[in-house]
């Protein structure tokens, strides 16, 4: 044993005898350290969520989870600052736990006291690593509103996202899904992080599920708002927006990039070629639209008017290119970190639950039009995106106890004028410059709310309408896309993709686990926003045979 080891092992074996009361003093000193070391600049820079928040609030939701007579949770609220539903140690950030009325606070009507703008600043500073200066600021302020209407006006109204949707060709795609090809030059984008092999001379492919579901996903929603462009150009760009989503979380709690981290020294290196691909995309785009030549001839037609909007925006006021690929590369893990995930666990849950994917194919069918072709491989021609969303009352009762379960969207403000907020008996009084974060996920597995909550139910949200006297999937006290005015703004297009994939996927393909044997959902990590699988999930995928049995 080393000297280092021995001191460590020592010292946990007087911290473990040590009295309950002094491990949280302790506990709570050794916070305050780190703190003081890791975020003793943030008080030079206003509007910034501290990066102490995001911990203060995991730690609210572990004490709330369990017993609430500890002495750690006693000495936590006896230090609090306010009471009843809110939860902060300092005025700079509240977390809020079961405060009824967050839609009604975050709404419209209080835009004049309560701001996202700046939170959504914080994270460009934190993700990014730009300084703050008052140039950049400026830049922000007057971009904010050019900068986000196109996205809202394309994936989070119907007809735009429908739009955006068909220009994605998923009818094309999904037919093919697996390409039983073990040459990685012949093989889809899609399959080649997947792990792909050929089995059962050729009827079958043997994969990770998690990685070809969303890089699938992500080769499904990044031409319609890119183009084929940037997909083309960039062969590592799925796998850097996976690296670098895995150092955000660090980033988000302002951890220094200099950390002997290996994962933190992927992240960086691939956050560095990201925004290198992404400015070099910019400049393709500006040349576009001035008709000037474009660099290496790229075909640059296809780009969304999303894009170009912005990019408009972006270059009238200013912003250098290398600013602009941060702003664009926003867009771009926004549209898939959050998605792709959740697509992942929603296909994993449908083809892991005994009887459901026949029982989908039934609901699902009428809006799907397949090929006239008398062999047994089909494919898709047209997907009624509206007709599933309208009439597919199970499907989306499925996706909405997905994200139950593997989803846990944040709500954050900014105060920007003096406000109070009741709360039951309380009346507080909140300053500018405080923040207010309210984790959605608390509730979500709350038993009281929804009974058996760890277990995956399918029609857990189909409720009986007394209008109608059918079933139909409603999001009652769910809040995935978060709250008020300020939602998810593509959430339109995301729970389009979400039916689509899920329903176009089990019309044409069957999976099942490989090596034979039963599902074994692996444990959930990660969070909040969307959780990980700890361990990849093997599986055998084939066509599925019509006119015949087909497997599950």
């Amino acid at each position: 044993m080393t000297v280092e080891n021995s001191i460590v092992q020592h010292a946990l074996t007087v911290y473990h005898d040590l009295s309950t009361a002094t491990k949280a003093t302790l506990a709570i000193s050794i916070a305050f350290i780190l703190y003081r070391l890791l975020f003793r600049q943030e008080s030079t820079r206003r509007k910034e969520l501290p990066a102490w928040g995001p911990i203060e609030m995991g730690l609210v939701m572990y004490l709330l989870d369990g017993a609430r007579n500890g002495i750690v949770y006693r000495v936590y609220s006896a230090i609090r600052r306010y009471g009843g539903s809110f939860y902060g140690i300092s005025s700079a950030n509240q977390t809020l736990i079961g405060y009824e009325d967050v839609d009604r606070l975050f709404s419209s009507q209080m835009n004049h006291a309560l701001s996202i703008e700046w939170h959504g600043y914080g994270l460009f500073l934190r993700f990014f690593g730009f300084p703050d200066t008052p140039t950049l600021r400026k830049k922000v302020e007057s971009t904010f509103k050019p900068w986000h209407s196109p996205i809202e006006r394309v994936f989070n109204n119907d007809a735009g996202a429908t739009a955006a949707f068909e220009r994605g060709n998923l009818p094309k795609i999904v037919s093919e899904f697996v390409s039983f090809n073990q040459e990685k030059e012949k093989m889809k984008r899609w399959e080649l992080r997947a792990d792909t092999k050929v089995i059962q001379q050729g009827d079958a492919v043997e994969a990770n599920l998690s990685a070809l579901i969303m890089d699938f996903g992500a080769c499904f929603t990044i031409p319609p708002i890119f183009g084929h462009d940037l997909l083309d150009r960039n062969p590592h760009l799925l796998e850097d927006i996976w690296k670098f989503d895995h150092v955000v979380p660090l980033l988000f709690i302002n951890m220094p990039t200099w950390v002997p981290f290996k994962v933190m020294k992927e992240g960086i290196e691939a956050r560095k070629r990201l925004l290198a691909g992404v400015e070099a995309f910019s400049r393709r785009v500006t040349q576009f639209q001035r008709g000037e030549k474009v660099d290496d001839g790229a075909d640059m037609s296809d780009v969304s008017d999303v894009v170009l909007e912005r990019n408009t925006a972006l270059e009238r006021n200013e912003w250098s290119y290398q600013e602009r690929a941060a702003s664009e590369l926003l867009v771009l893990f926004a549209s898939n970190t959050n998605t792709q995930p959740v697509l992942f666990w929603l296909i994993l849950y449908i083809y892991s639950t005994p009887g459901l994917v026949n029982t989908l194919r039934q609901e699902v069918a009428p809006f799907i039009t397949l090929s006239d072709s008398r062999h047994n491989k089909k494919e898709i021609t047209a997907i009624d995106t509206s007709g599933l969303s309208r009439e597919c009352q199970l499907l989306k009762s499925i996706i909405l106890e997905t994200l139950r379960l593997a989803f846990g969207a944040v709500s954050t403000r900014f105060v920007k004028r003096p406000i109070t907020v009741q709360d039951g008996n309380h009346a507080h009084k909140l300053y500018p410059g405080t923040f207010l974060s309210v984790p959605h996920s608390f509730s979500q597995r709350d038993p009281s709310l929804y009974p058996d909550p760890d277990k995956f139910v399918p029609d857990r949200f189909l409720e009986m309408d007394p209008a109608s006297g059918k079933l139909v999937a409603k999001y009652g006290k769910l809040r995935p896309w978060g709250a008020g005015a300020s939602m998810c703004r593509g959430r339109v297009f995301a729970e389009k993709e979400l039916m689509a994939i899920g329903a176009a996927l089990v019309m044409l393909w069957d999976i099942s686990p490989a090596e034979g044997g039963g599902w074994t959902v692996p444990e959930m990590v990660g969070g909040p926003g969307p959780v990980k699988p700890k361990e990849e999930v093997r599986v055998v995928i084939q066509r599925r045979v019509f006119g015949g049995i087909s497997s599950e």
